[in-house]
């Protein structure tokens, strides 16, 4: 059967595109990237290393320009000991800053992006769109005033919920209400609101159940699952099963299927379970207990503290596994198994790369994206050269203009 492409799906996806002026061969034609969700910004932030530097094995500028990554939502990452002790929007002001700080250096390779014009105008220019975004909403500390300075900044996604319940809601791995979590706190609630009324994406990942239903009942804007992949096919903590992908693809949303080996081959998850703490700055939050009662001045020192050596154990761990990668045939099974399930205008792909260190084979750095559109085009889906950034128009373009 001859399908729609998947290649120009929405808001985070492959998209076709070509140098202004200049006839593409097929040999040359690339596919512009759009990810859904990575962290390569953050960890340089941690690592005091910049964008162009070749110090991260999955992402550097050199590495997206030959993959032909054109957009990408960069998380921050924060996390709860960071709220716990009342730093936590000075850290994303701090990660903010550095990514900034990177267009200031690369003022002719990056660009903040604030919405979807903004996205195509610097693909036009041969820039790489950095959309601002958060992973977990305790970095926000419970504040809405936090919520719309960062907005002002460029603030366009946030994922509410990250590895412990908060605030706002619960998390994917609860056993709460036979695994399905609790739902949204009334400030969740006054964030849900806020956040459409601003135009922010709202990402279900890593909410439970009962949160993601009721955040998907409260928005009145499509909600989007930047990391999911299919639970039928792998039984993996983070995985949906069909009736939650069914009840966000028919809101109108979009499901972001990862790269990420363990949820992705069943074998894979097998011998090499997913860690609860996958990010190299949560181990801070094992910190027991979390809150912090040194120096307030030396609160960084501490940080760096405890997770200085966590870059070596995860390459370690990274090196042992690459001998298992699945191959991307097995990604491409979850994109069929959505698309047949909720259709091919709420598929997108999405990366999770600086949470996670290792990719199905073929798919290791940013380097080798084309590597998916060609994995997909002989899995028989199309081509199509209309790029589509479906949800964020809609969730931006329908805010008030609150900044120029």
């Amino acid at each position: 059967m001859k399908r729609c492409s998947v290649l120009a799906s929405i808001t985070a996806t492959l998209l076709l595109w070509s140098v202004a002026g200049h006839a593409q061969s097929p040999e040359i034609q690339k596919f512009f990237v759009f990810d859904a969700h990575m962290h390569p910004m953050a960890n340089a932030y941690r690592g005091g290393w910049n964008a162009g530097d070749p110090n991260d094995p999955q992402f550097s500028l050199s590495m997206a320009r030959q993959g032909g990554l054109g957009a990408v939502f960069a998380n921050t990452s924060v996390d709860e000991f960071y709220s716990v002790n009342h730093i936590a929007v000075t850290e994303v002001l701090r990660q903010f800053d550095h990514m900034y700080r990177q267009v200031v250096l690369y003022p002719d390779q990056l660009g903040i992006a604030r919405d979807a014009d903004q996205v195509r105008a610097l693909q036009k220019e041969g820039k790489l769109a950095i959309i601002l975004s958060i992973s977990g909403g305790s970095a926000l500390e419970s504040d809405l005033a936090a919520l719309r300075m960062l907005h002002q900044l460029g603030l366009r996604l946030i994922s509410p919920m990250h590895f412990f319940k908060n605030s706002i809601g619960d998390i994917a791995i609860s056993k709460e209400n036979n695994g399905k979590g609790s739902g949204l706190t009334p400030f969740g609630r006054e964030l849900v609101a806020e956040m459409n009324r601003l135009g922010i994406i709202i990402d279900l990942a890593h909410a439970s159940e009962q949160t993601s239903r009721e955040i998907i009942a409260a928005s009145t804007q499509p909600v989007i699952n930047s990391h999911v992949a299919v639970e039928a096919l792998v039984d993996a903590p983070l995985n949906w099963n069909d009736a939650m992908l069914r009840l966000l693809g028919e809101s109108g949303g979009l499901i972001g299927i990862p790269f990420i080996p363990q949820v992705i081959s069943p074998e894979f998850h097998e011998k090499w379970p997913p860690r609860r703490t996958a990010n190299p700055s949560s181990r801070i939050t094992e910190t027991d207990p979390m809150e912090y009662t040194g120096d307030p001045a030396k609160i960084y020192d501490f940080i760096r503290e405890q997770t200085q050596g966590s870059g070596s154990g995860r390459a370690e761990r990274a090196r042992r596994q690459r001998a298992d990668l699945p191959p991307l045939s097995e990604y491409v099974k979850h994109i069929d198994h959505v698309v047949n399930l909720v259709g091919i205008d709420h598929v997108c792909i999405s990366t999770d790369w600086g949470a996670t260190v290792v990719s199905a084979q073929g798919i290791e750095n940013a380097a080798e994206f084309q590597n998916v559109a060609q994995a997909l085009l002989d899995s028989g889906y199309s081509e199509e050269d209309v790029a589509k950034m479906r949800v964020f128009d809609e969730v931006v373009k329908t805010a008030p203009k609150l900044t120029d």
